[in-house]
C-alpha cells in the first residue's frame, strides 16, 4: 500500500511556495494520509437528558470539526487552505439541522430534526426510528410514540429531553484547542467534493463541504440544513392511541404494564451498570461480571456493558466468554463507518492467551494502525483510556490521565502486542522521546508485525513528569 506523509507533499511543492511554519507542523504531525485511517463507535451519538437543560445545539455543526483549531494541511491543489474559522463563521447561520442515518440498503434508520433558535439553544426537536419510535419535541411538550405498543408518552421538557450529541457544551470546552486533527482537503466523498477532518478523542472522521464550510457527514450520519416540511415540529397524537400523560398537573392516566417495566428496568440497570463499574474498578471481577450480566440481559444495545463484561471475564480467565462478548460490541458498529478498535485490541488480547495466533493477528492489526497514531496525536487514545478504566467519564478532569500518562500507558500496549522496545521514557528530554515516537512510526512503515508479549518490559507510567530534561 502507497503511503504518503505531508512532509512529502510539502517537499514536492517545493519550499519557496510553503511557509515555514507550514513546514514545521508537517514535520511534528507528519501522518498516513491512506485509507487505513479508521473510525471507532460512539455511543454517545444519542442520549436520553433526564431533568437538564439541553447545551448548544447551534455548537452541534460545529464541535465536530472543533479541533481543528490546531493544524491545518496544505493541499498543493488548493489556493487557499481550509480552517477552523470558516465553520465558525458559517454556523452563525445555521437554523434547522438534518441527520440521517440508513442501513446497508440505504433505507433511513435514524432521522432527525433540529431547530435552533436565536440564541443557539434547541427550539424544537424530532427524531424517527422507524418502524418502532417517534420522537417530538415542539418546545413546551415531549412526546414519545412507540408505535409497536399504539402508545405516545408525554413529557415535560424538564424532566426528559433528547438530543444528538450529549453536552456539547462540556465537548467544546474539552476538545477546543486541545486536540489536533488531520485536514485532507477536496477527497471524493460519495461523488462530491469534501474536507476530510478527524475528530481525533474519538477516532472519527467527519466530513465539511468546501463552499458552506458545514459538515456534511460524521461517522454514519450525513447532515443537512435545509428548511423542514410543515409539520414536522407538531406533537399529533393520533386517533385510537393509549396516551400516556407524565407531564405536572396532568391528569392521572393508567400505566401500561410493558411501560412500567420498561421504566423500572432502566432504572435498575442505570443502578447495576453504575455499581458495575467501580466493582470492575476495584478489581471485583466475578462481583462485576454478574452486575453487567443483569445490565445487557434488559439493555441489550448498551455497548459499554458488553464490552465491560467481556473485560471481567478476561480478567477472571474465562476468554471465549470475553471473545463472545467483545464480538457483542464489534458486530454492534459492523453496518456503520466506525471501529472499536479498542474492542479489537481486547478481543485480540483474549485470542492470544488462548493461543490463537492467526485470530489475535487480525484483532490486533486492526487496532495497530490508530495506536501508532496516538503516540503523536496522543488525544487518539482515548477510548482506550476509557476502556481500561470504567470510571475515567466519572473523574473530574484534573484527575484523568495527563498527556504523559496515556503516552507511556499506549507504549505499552504497543511494547505487550508487538514485543518492540525503542527506548520511550517518560522523564527524558523530549528529543529523544521523537526518536522513539519516529522509530516506532518508521517500524510501523516497514514491518508492523505482531508479536503478543506478556511479560514485556513496561515503561513505568509518572505520577508527576517534571519539565523535559530537568
Amino acid at each position: 500500500m502507497s503511503k504518503e506523509s505531508i512532509e512529502d507533499i510539502l517537499k514536492e511543492i517545493g519550499s519557496e511556495d510553503v511557509p515555514a511554519d507550514v513546514h514545521k507542523i508537517a514535520r511534528e504531525t507528519s501522518r498516513d494520509f491512506s485509507e487505513t485511517l479508521m473510525r471507532p463507535g460512539q455511543h454517545i451519538l444519542w442520549s436520553d437528558i433526564m431533568k437538564s437543560r439541553i447545551a448548544k445545539l447551534a455548537a452541534a455543526a460545529v464541535i465536530i470539526v472543533a479541533v481543528a483549531l490546531s493544524i491545518t494541511i496544505v493541499d498543493k491543489l488548493t489556493p487557499e487552505a481550509y480552517a477552523f474559522e470558516q465553520t465558525l463563521e458559517a454556523v452563525k447561520d445555521v437554523q434547522f439541522m438534518h441527520i440521517v442515518r440508513r442501513d446497508k440498503a440505504g433505507q433511513i434508520e435514524d432521522e432527525r430534526w433540529i431547530e435552533i433558535g436565536p440564541d443557539g439553544f434547541q427550539v424544537r426537536y424530532r427524531q424517527d426510528n422507524p418502524p418502532s419510535r417517534l420522537i417530538v419535541e415542539d418546545g413546551e411538550t415531549v412526546s414519545v410514540y412507540y408505535k409497536d405498543k399504539n402508545t405516545i408518552v408525554l413529557y415535560d421538557p424538564k424532566d426528559r429531553q433528547y438530543q444528538w450529541i450529549g453536552n456539547l457544551g462540556e465537548w467544546l470546552k474539552e476538545l477546543t484547542g486541545q486536540s489536533s486533527i488531520v485536514i485532507e482537503e477536496n477527497v471524493d466523498y460519495w461523488g462530491r467534493k469534501a474536507h476530510r477532518v478527524r475528530w481525533l478523542k474519538l477516532n472519527q472522521d467527519c466530513y465539511v463541504d468546501p463552499e458552506t464550510k458545514l459538515p456534511i457527514a460524521v461517522g454514519g450520519y450525513e447532515i443537512s440544513y435545509e428548511y423542514p416540511p410543515e409539520g414536522t415540529f407538531d406533537v399529533v397524537i393520533p386517533n385510537g392511541v393509549q396516551v400516556v400523560d407524565k407531564r405536572p398537573g396532568a391528569e392521572p392516566t393508567e400505566e401500561p404494564e410493558w411501560l412500567a417495566d420498561k421504566l423500572a428496568d432502566g432504572k435498575v440497570a442505570g443502578t447495576n451498570f453504575r455499581n458495575a463499574r467501580y466493582a470492575l474498578a476495584a478489581g471485583q471481577y466475578e462481583e462485576a461480571a454478574e452486575l453487567f450480566a443483569k445490565v445487557v440481559e434488559v439493555q441489550h444495545g448498551r455497548n459499554w456493558a458488553w464490552f465491560w463484561l467481556g473485560k471481567a471475564h478476561y480478567e477472571l480467565g474465562e476468554y471465549d466468554a470475553a471473545i463472545y462478548e467483545f464480538s457483542k460490541v464489534i458486530d454492534m458498529f459492523a453496518d456503520s463507518q466506525m471501529v472499536p478498535h479498542y474492542c479489537n485490541l481486547a478481543r485480540g488480547l483474549a485470542y492470544a492467551a488462548k493461543g490463537m495466533k492467526d485470530m489475535a493477528r487480525r484483532d490486533l492489526h486492526t487496532a495497530l494502525p490508530v495506536m501508532i497514531d496516538a503516540l503523536r496525536n496522543i488525544e487518539g487514545a482515548t477510548l482506550f483510556d476509557y476502556a481500561d478504566d470504567p470510571l475515567y467519564r466519572s473523574l473530574p478532569k484534573d484527575k484523568r490521565p495527563t498527556a504523559q500518562q496515556s503516552l507511556a500507558v499506549m507504549v505499552n500496549r504497543l511494547r505487550i502486542i508487538t514485543s518492540q522496545n525503542f527506548g520511550y521514557d517518560p522523564y527524558v528530554s523530549a528529543e529523544e522521546n521523537e526518536q522513539a515516537i519516529a522509530a516506532w512510526e518508521e517500524w510501523y512503515e516497514n514491518s508492523g508485525e505482531i508479536e503478543f508479549t506478556p511479560d514485556a518490559e513496561l515503561v513505568p507510567i509518572p505520577e508527576v513528569v517534571e519539565e523535559a530534561g530537568k
